[in-house]
Parts: C-alpha cells; sequence; structure tokens
C-alpha cells in the first residue's frame, strides 16, 4: 500500500485547479489556512473597492431635493462548530452581516428584516476566527441607508426608497444595477466620478415583488407572476415567461437559488381573495383581518430546461424540497439542506409574514420594529413562521425550536475569545 502523503505536498497545480472551483471569498480564506504550501500557491481574493459607495439620491423633498446615501453589502454566513457534519449534537447558525468600510469590519443585521441590531446579545463574540468554525456563505445582498449630515450613516433607518437593488455580477467593471423601486423596475449605473446614479425606467405599468442575479442574468417577476430575464451586460430580455398560476392574481413572489437551480416561491392569496389586497400606493399587501386568521398557502416553481430552442427554459412546479428548507423575506431569500440537523425534517418554507395589518396603520404602528433587550420582535409577534409543504400547515417558527435555534439568539457556543481573526 502506498505510503499516505501530506496534504502540503499536493502539486502545485492542482492546489491552484481546486482553488478555481471555489465560489466565494470566505471559501478561498479557509482554504489558504490549511497550510503554507496552500496559502503561498493561492493569492488573497480581490476586495471589492467599491463597496461600500457613497451616492447622490433625489427625493421628494423641497426642502432637500438631493440627499447622501451608501449602498453596502450584506451577507448571510451559516457558522458551524467544527466536525458539525460528522457528529449530529454539533450545531450550526445562521448570522446576517453588513459590511463597512472598514476591512473585515461588520454589523449584525436583524435575520429577518434590513434593520441593524440595536441591541446586541450579551454573548454574542466580537471577532469570528474563521479557523475556529466552518463559514459558509449562503447568500449575498445589498443595503442603501441614508447619510447624516455629519457623513455617518443612519444605522436604524429603514429603507423607504427601494424595495430590492441587486448590483451586476460584474459590477466592478461596469457599475450596473437594477431595482425595484414602489413597485417600479428600473436599471441604474453608477457615476464614480460625480457619485450619482442614472436612473432608466424599464415597467412603470405593472408592479415587480422580487428580483435576482443567476446565470449571467437579472430575473425579475412582476405582482402577476410574469417572469423576465434580462442580460446583465446589455440589459436586452432573454427570457420572458408568462404567469405560472392558472389565473392572473396579485401573489408575493420570491426568488431562491437552491443546488444550483433558480426558483420561484409564490404565496397564493387566490385562496383568502377578500381578506388580503395589494395597495399600490402603499407597495404592500394589506388585510383587515387579524393575522392569524389569513389563510396561507405556498407553490413552488423550478426554472428548468425546456428542450424547446424558441424557449430553452421553463418553470414547473414542485411539490417536494426533500431535505431543503427555504427561506424567504423582501431583503434575503437562501436555501439549506436539514440533513445535519436533529428534528428538521425539510420540505419547508421558513417566511416572513409582511402582510400589512390596516388598522395597525391607522395606529402608526410599525410591522417591523427593531429588537429591544427582550429578542426580535418579529418572533415574539408570530411574523415569522413555518409552512410545511407536505400538508400545507403554518405555524409560529417560535414552535418549532431546531429550527428557531438555527436563527435566534446566536448560541452559546460562539465565543469570541477563542481567537484574534476577524469574521
Amino acid at each position: 500500500m502506498a505510503p499516505c502523503r501530506s496534504w502540503s505536498e499536493l502539486p502545485k497545480e492542482l492546489i491552484s485547479y481546486i482553488a478555481k472551483c471555489l465560489d466565494t471569498c470566505t471559501d478561498v480564506l479557509r482554504f489558504r489556512a490549511v497550510c503554507c504550501s496552500w496559502r503561498a500557491s493561492v493569492p488573497l481574493p480581490p476586495k471589492s473597492s467599491k463597496l461600500p459607495v457613497h451616492f447622490s439620491l433625489p427625493v421628494n423633498d423641497p426642502r432637500k431635493p438631493i440627499v447622501s446615501a451608501v449602498i453596502s453589502q450584506t451577507v448571510v454566513y451559516r457558522i458551524a462548530q467544527p466536525g458539525f457534519h460528522a457528529h449530529p449534537n454539533r450545531k450550526s447558525c445562521f448570522i446576517r452581516v453588513e459590511e463597512t468600510e472598514q476591512e473585515n469590519k461588520f454589523r449584525l443585521v436583524n435575520p429577518f428584516s434590513e434593520r441593524l441590531i440595536k441591541h446586541m446579545p450579551a454573548n454574542f463574540p466580537k471577532e469570528i476566527n474563521h479557523l475556529n468554525f466552518r463559514v459558509e456563505e449562503m447568500t449575498k445582498g445589498f443595503s442603501i441607508r441614508l447619510l447624516k449630515d455629519d457623513g455617518s450613516s443612519d444605522l436604524h433607518d429603514n429603507n423607504f426608497w427601494t424595495r430590492k437593488f441587486k448590483l451586476a455580477s460584474d459590477f466592478d467593471s461596469s457599475y450596473k444595477a437594477i431595482s425595484i423601486s414602489s413597485g417600479q423596475l428600473r436599471r441604474a449605473r453608477l457615476d464614480i466620478y460625480t457619485t450619482d446614479i442614472h436612473w432608466c425606467s424599464l415597467d412603470t405599468e405593472v408592479h415587480y415583488r422580487d428580483i435576482t442575479n443567476f446565470d449571467g442574468k437579472f430575473f425579475m417577476v412582476n405582482i402577476y407572476g410574469v417572469i423576465l430575464g434580462m442580460d446583465e451586460s446589455f440589459y436586452t430580455l432573454d427570457e420572458v415567461h408568462t404567469s405560472l398560476e392558472q389565473k392572473d392574481w396579485e401573489c408575493e413572489r420570491y426568488f431562491v437559488e437552491s443546488c444550483g437551480h433558480l426558483y420561484l416561491v409564490v404565496r397564493d392569496f387566490l385562496i383568502c381573495p377578500t381578506l388580503v389586497q395589494y395597495n399600490y400606493t402603499l407597495d404592500a399587501f394589506m388585510t383587515e383581518a387579524k393575522d392569524a386568521n389569513v389563510p396561507v398557502k405556498f407553490k413552488v416553481y423550478k426554472r428548468i430546461p425546456s428542450g424547446d430552442q424558441r424557449s430553452r427554459f421553463c418553470w414547473v412546479e414542485v411539490n417536494d424540497l426533500g431535505d431543503h428548507a427555504f427561506f424567504v423575506s423582501t431583503d434575503c431569500s437562501f436555501s439549506f439542506s436539514t440533513r445535519d440537523y436533529t428534528g428538521c425534517g425539510g420540505n419547508c418554507i421558513i417566511y416572513v409574514d409582511e402582510i400589512d395589518n390596516v388598522e395597525r396603520l391607522r395606529k402608526f404602528e410599525s410591522i417591523e420594529a427593531d429588537n429591544d433587550k427582550e429578542g426580535l420582535k418579529q418572533l415574539k409577534n408570530g411574523k415569522v413562521r413555518l409552512y410545511n409543504l407536505a400538508d400545507q400547515s403554518s405555524a409560529p417558527l417560535a414552535l418549532f425550536p431546531h429550527y428557531l435555534d438555527m436563527f435566534w439568539p446566536p448560541p452559546t457556543w460562539l465565543k469570541w475569545d477563542q481567537g484574534s481573526s476577524n469574521a
């Protein structure tokens, strides 16, 4: 039998080939940390010099028609104890952070909204050492925050201006982006010399609900379920798919990427047409019923090759996610395998119930209040829920402790005194 060889003795060409297959900066950093020879063979991943980026934003305020804002990148990480996959009793958790202008410095973001965490949990680490944990990027997004007169960002201000904002995959060279603002679909290009963003409306007739990047394209879906696939480089339409439901209806829709495929999650309001209506002025679904009295039904569609030369892809409904679970909200969506989690069977959708209540608005109450010292209010008021695709049932996430522990609060094993490297 041939003698065992050290990982450090792998040929440099093989190490370089493996490194090119890594998808994220986090993967590259962990790969380089294995040993000196790997670190010498693989360069540091390039850090985007464009984010966070400051820019000028026109608003409807005659006293101050132009305001300053900043675009930052947000990332959802899964952090696991070493040996997580081999030992079922070892756990992992999800955290969402926002990058700052200081390298390797982050702010903790509410996993269920775009707000920053105001009251930090007592046990949350000041530093996270990549060498002490398994760190995996789940999804990336972008936040837009207004700047105060002194140049600092308003850390707890809600993004009133845009529902969703996505940068092109090659933003560092193209400076292109796309957004949903007040329901309207717009494309944008950042002028790095003047810090202005030049906007151009793409569709003002129909309100849009979600956008994402996938396979070198922007994908957009409007409130009636029409899906558009647009080339990121030239803003040309490559795919157009009519509504996937039998009847056009105003429904909530979210894109999710899972295992190399693109999915569309639809919250179907056809089962309660008199209870939930879409308010075009507020760009939100509204109800006068109590939250618990609104029926819930989700559908999931998957983009697959069609075999037709005229339309290369189509969308088909799927009824089983296997051991995967989807997390969906306006701010971010991602999928994860439940195979390594005790007590979690998968085939479910964890969602933020974003239907607003008419009575709540009359009282000027916020559905998406910040966290307090007792925890996240979305969890306490039951707005974060779990939908079982098998039996079509829905219940507050707090009733599923194995799933809840993945999101909040941060686990006690996540301590900051294990090293000196920043996350």
